[in-house]
């Protein structure tokens, strides 16, 4: 009774003060506002990758020197009649070579072309000399014979033909690498720039790679933002239909903008990177807001017309009745958001921050939106919005009728249907796969430019921004022992008899060795192999040693001669075949030792590493995470409702909504990554706000039905479920709109996620729940009976 009375005293204060206290939220809304124009947006690189992870603490030590990791870019340059063997083509491809070189946000040793200095071939000239030169510079080919010996040059290299030149010679391939501080929009700014000033009737220039990637999700900026705001403004003429009066339209538009200026501020003045992978999070986050404002707005009208259009009273009972269900609700949607912060990625960690503030922003509407609502002006048009709650509206009777057929003739339907739909979506989702299980980027749709340029290069090269690295790491010197080429040899002859269909080749010091011991056995491929003799392999390495560049060299070898590695190429990173890369590249060294008298071998580097580590971490957090969210939702509803049969009746049914949501990502074909895991996260306490809902204005319900359940739960569907479907169209419709116009595949993908997840709670909440609140009848709704009837006695002295 006490916290009754606190709760009553409380929702008094605030209402005698309202206008205060709107004025107060305003200033601080104000103040935390501020702070938004200080919000960096950028993707970083290292933000998406586990922290922790050893294969992300590698790319860290070595990509500086070799390049290989997330910053590659690859750039083909492809002849419009299939033929780059012509002076014009040739120079285009020098002059572009050239241009990217000088770049000073590049690493210019790691650039490589047939026209780069560091590109090599093993020449025989008069006497028996030997040599080794550029393969095509300072000057492209002048004459035919020039051009044939090119080419011979090329076609005869297994390290060039079909790695930096396509087989079929219509096709050359610049491989370049970006240094880790150049953010992403400003490599696809110069990339974009140099394509547009040389693409032309000749040739077609494609451009693949994480920051080319990352690139075009930043030119979407603003059509994300468009997006948003079209579904914003379906929201807006969704709440128009439904309340059809001003009150009904300002008081959840202007409770959103006060939270979304919190939150925002909040990610300004902390200087967290709001990257703009997690606008998909900040709309869901608004749609929130909006969700729990238009319920309670809902409730206020009710109230209104009951108190005789009482402003004070209308407030003062909202308020009373619909905060502590607020909070519920959005205590328990931000626990979605928190527990990410058990992810050791920290974009993920940044994901829990930001967002669990700013949905527990939301806590505030039990308050505000009763204060505005009741502070704005109320127009003739809430006449009709009373006298259609005189009468029975089509969703009056719908609701109705749909609880009293699940706790009537329909039960034995209802509980058959939920299992069935249990069984096939738990069917389902037993096949949701980790990571990407498609080739190309499952961030844009298969025809966009991106992806058409993936397949292209994966078709054409056996060189690919899909590559893993093995790395050595030993002594001074150390990268010349027989041992270590010896091994690189090996693991790239193992992989390639592993996976036969995936493997494209592998670059590393062995290729210039192997060109060098078929100059000395007088041009003879069958020569092209790495020398089984210790002392000729000793012998060429230290010819190669002598008369290779130093910018060559580090492409494959530091400095000192400490650290090397071998970088294979694959087709593509998607779960299976990373899964069976990793299994191969282990199985490998399984009866190798990794430890060598002056040094180790270390794995795995490159994009691959890359996105094992993740996938990983996304194996070991995924069921870590979604356990953690119920968990808590099961707690914060055991401790709201002081009863755990509360819980289990509020958190079962939420098992099958996201069981139905990951059924459509394993049936669609969407991984579970960085990017689906926080919105699949948060969406598990999405549904159970409206089961709060419902059941805490059972509790008010019950007692004024004197004990009669049947009568009870149609009241409640007739208010708070109504309310509820409403709350679901405001949400569902523009969320879905996203599948229609937005070019982003992910974003257009989690819209129809969303929408699932929600429409299913929806459903959910109008059947399954009162058919559990008939059949269990559960004590925790009717144990507050007494309390309340006392507190009605008491509330007709501040009505008066």
């Amino acid at each position: 009774m006490k916290s009754k009375s606190k709760l009553n005293r409380f929702c008094r204060v605030m209402t005698d003060h309202r206008k205060k206290v709107l004025a107060a939220t305003f200033i601080v809304a104000m103040i935390f506002g501020y702070g938004a124009f200080s919000i960096r947006g950028e993707i970083i690189l290292q933000h998406m990758f586990p922290f922790g992870h050893p294969y992300l603490q590698l790319h860290a030590r070595f990509s500086q020197v070799f390049g290989g990791g997330g910053s590659g870019v690859v750039i083909a340059v492809k002849s419009r009649d299939g033929n780059i063997f012509k002076p014009s083509v040739l120079t285009k491809i020098k002059t572009m070579t050239e241009e990217i070189t000088f770049w000073d946000e590049i690493y210019r040793t790691l650039t490589v072309s047939i026209a780069s200095r560091s590109t090599k071939v093993v020449k025989t000239k008069k006497k028996g000399e030997i040599s080794i030169e550029p393969l095509m510079w300072p000057d492209v080919p002048a004459t035919p014979d020039q051009m044939e010996r090119l080419k011979k040059d090329i076609f005869s290299n297994p390290a060039y033909n079909g790695s930096l030149v396509s087989k079929d010679g219509s096709s050359a391939l610049i491989v370049t690498e970006f240094k880790e501080n150049i953010s992403y929009e400003r490599v696809f700014s110069i990339v974009q720039n140099l394509i547009k000033t040389h693409e032309d009737e000749e040739i077609s220039i494609h451009s693949v790679g994480f920051p080319i990637l990352m690139g075009w999700i930043y030119s979407y900026k603003q059509q994300i933002i468009m997006v948003f705001g079209i579904s914003l403004a379906m929201m807006l003429v969704i709440l128009f239909l439904v309340f059809n009066n001003f009150a009904g339209l300002f008081a959840p538009i202007t409770f959103s903008f006060l939270c979304t200026a919190m939150g925002l501020g909040f990610i300004g003045w902390t200087g967290i990177n709001f990257s703009p992978l997690l606008y998909v999070l900040a709309f869901l986050v608004g749609a929130r807001m909006m969700s729990h404002a238009v319920q309670i707005t809902h409730r206020y009208f009710e109230e209104y017309r009951a108190s005789g259009q009482d402003n004070g009273i209308a407030c003062y009972e909202t308020m009373r009745k619909t905060l502590i269900p607020n909070l519920a609700g959005v205590t328990t949607d931000a626990a979605g958001f928190l527990v990410l912060i058990f992810a050791q990625i920290l974009l993920m960690m940044q994901v829990a921050v930001i967002m669990s503030f700013w949905m527990m922003c939301i806590g505030m509407c039990g308050i505000l939106t009763p204060i505005l609502c009741s502070i704005a002006p109320k127009a003739r048009a809430i006449g009709k919005w009373e006298q259609n709650q005189e009468k029975s509206s089509i969703l009056d009777r719908f609701c109705m009728a749909s609880a009293s057929f699940s706790i009537g003739k329909g039960r034995r339907i209802i509980v058959l249907a939920c299992l069935v739909v249990f069984g096939f979506c738990a069917w389902q989702a037993s096949g949701l796969k980790i990571g990407d299980p498609t080739q190309g980027s499952p961030l844009l749709f298969d025809d966009h430019p991106y992806n058409q340029d993936q397949m292209f290069i994966n078709e054409k090269f056996d060189a690919s921004s899909e590559n893993l690295m093995l790395f050595y790491e030993g002594e001074k010197g150390s990268v010349y022992e027989p041992v270590v080429l010896n091994t690189f040899e090996a693991f790239a002859r193992y992989m390639e008899a592993n996976l036969p269909d995936i493997y494209k080749t592998s670059n590393s010091l062995i290729n210039i060795e192997k060109m060098v011991n078929v100059t000395f056995h007088d041009g003879d491929v069958l020569w092209y192999q790495t020398p089984r003799n210790e002392t000729l392999m000793t012998t060429l390495m230290g010819y190669i040693r002598e008369n290779v560049t130093r910018g060559t060299l580090q492409r494959f070898a530091d400095a000192n001669l400490e650290r090397a590695q071998i970088t294979l190429f694959f087709s593509d990173h998607t779960t299976e075949n990373l899964k069976r890369i990793q299994t191969a590249a282990l199985g490998f060294f399984k009866d190798r030792p990794m430890a060598t008298e002056n040094g180790r071998f270390l794995l795995a580097g490159g994009r691959i590493g890359l996105e094992i580590a993740v996938n990983d971490e996304m194996k070991r957090s995924h069921f870590y995470i979604d356990s953690m969210v119920f968990a808590t939702i099961f707690l914060l509803c055991a401790l709201f409702f002081r009863s755990f049969v509360a819980s289990l009746m509020l958190t079962v049914p939420l098992l099958l909504a996201n069981l139905v949501a990951f059924a459509y990502m394993a049936i669609a074909g969407i991984g579970l990554s960085i990017n689906t895991l926080p919105v699949a996260a948060i969406g598990v306490g999405v549904g159970v706000d409206f089961a709060i809902y419902i059941y805490s204005r059972m509790k008010w319900e019950f007692p004024r039905h004197n004990g009669d359940w049947h009568e009870a739960i149609l009241t409640v569907m007739r208010t708070s479920g109504k309310a509820v479907v409403y709350t679901g169209f405001t949400m569902i419709l523009p969320i879905l709109a996203w599948f229609v116009i937005s070019d982003l595949k992910f974003q257009a993908q989690m819209g129809i996620f969303l929408a699932m997840i929600m429409t299913t709670n929806v459903l959910l909440a109008i059947t399954l729940h009162p058919l559990l609140i008939y059949t269990i009848r559960p004590k925790f709704l009717t144990r507050t009976n007494a309390d309340e009837k006392q507190v009605e006695q008491k509330n007709h002295i501040y009505q008066t």
